[in-house]
């Protein structure tokens, strides 16, 4: 009997763990407002569908969150981000955008904690120092703001140009950040140096260039000009005097470059008509617009793109 019960039992467990293993994974809420046919929800419905059948790397996952986030699901992003740490603890950039979801949600805490775990593992992060002293900013710690822009701007100085970082535009204190990080080269580069005979100095450096520099001679006594009145020697011609030249006439200087002033409009989404960002890789995949409105971000990795249009 108690064999029976045995069989019996261990029948019902092989049956259990089959359904496990067979049963569709459960869509989660956010899978409802997918539109079908729409070329970035489709990308998401593939990567969570990738992810679910543990074929997503932690890379990939940090992707999907980055898509649900642009999305607008927020909490799903977070869980997400989150995941992939789990699998890729050194994966220092799904910090940074914890971080950002958190900020963008008025998690100031939650998201200063995020910008601190990712500065731990990567403390050049430009996009994580800069937010982190808008976050601080924003709490009044006026002193640690700036140090957060100044590590920012020196890492990355990119990040003081508002059409890479629009978000710039609403801090008090980055402007003062972005000049403190100016070192000695830059002022010694615009003082008005200019030669008075620049094609004097041009040949003699050219010369120079060609022959090598003049050896030295023995200098010959100069001639002393006899006093006034004075009748030379008989026999002795009387030294010749060489008239002081003429002063060459001043050149004006070079004029003094321009000082690049941050300009003082507000930040425009690309709704607005905003110019795009310059060409090139925004610094480690970070947003390239304002994180106080809607959130747009850069995806870290290109598959996103090549998995997107495949459903356009």
């Amino acid at each position: 009997m108690r064999a029976g019960m045995g069989v019996l039992g261990a029948a019902l467990v092989a049956v259990l763990l089959g359904l496990a293993v067979t049963a569709p994974a459960v869509e989660p809420s956010f899978a409802r407002w997918l539109v079908a046919g729409d070329p970035g929800d489709e990308a998401i419905r593939d990567y969570w569908q990738r992810a679910e059948a543990g074929e997503l790397a932690p890379e990939g996952l940090v992707d999907l969150g980055t898509m649900l986030f642009a999305r607008g699901f927020t909490t799903d992003a977070v869980k997400t981000y989150r995941r992939a740490l789990d699998a890729d603890k050194e994966l220092y950039e799904a910090w940074f955008l914890i971080g950002l979801a958190e900020h963008s949600r008025g998690e100031l805490a939650d998201a200063g904690e995020a910008y601190r775990r990712c500065l731990k593992k990567r403390p050049g992060h430009g996009w994580a120092n800069f937010y982190l002293g808008l976050l601080e900013e924003q709490l009044g710690d006026s002193a640690d703001a700036l140090r957060y822009y100044e590590k920012a701007f020196t890492h990355a100085p990119e990040l003081a140009d508002p059409r890479v970082n629009p978000e710039v535009l609403s801090s008090e204190l980055a402007l003062g950040a972005q000049l403190a990080t100016v070192d000695g080269s830059s002022f010694k580069s615009s003082l008005p140096l200019g030669y008075l005979q620049p094609e004097a100095v041009n040949e003699t450096l050219r010369r120079i260039a060609e022959e090598g520099p003049v050896p030295a001679a023995t200098a010959a006594p100069e001639p002393v000009a006899p006093a006034a009145g004075a009748t030379p020697a008989a026999g002795v011609p009387a030294p010749a005097v060489a008239p002081s030249p003429a002063p060459a006439p001043a050149q004006a200087p070079p004029p003094t470059p321009a000082v690049r002033r941050v300009p003082t409009r507000a930040p425009t989404s690309p709704e607005d008509g905003s110019e795009p960002p310059p060409a090139g890789e925004a610094p480690y995949g970070a947003p390239v617009t304002s994180t106080s409105g809607e959130a747009r971000l850069l995806p870290l990795f290109p598959g996103v793109f090549r998995a997107a249009e495949a459903f356009v």
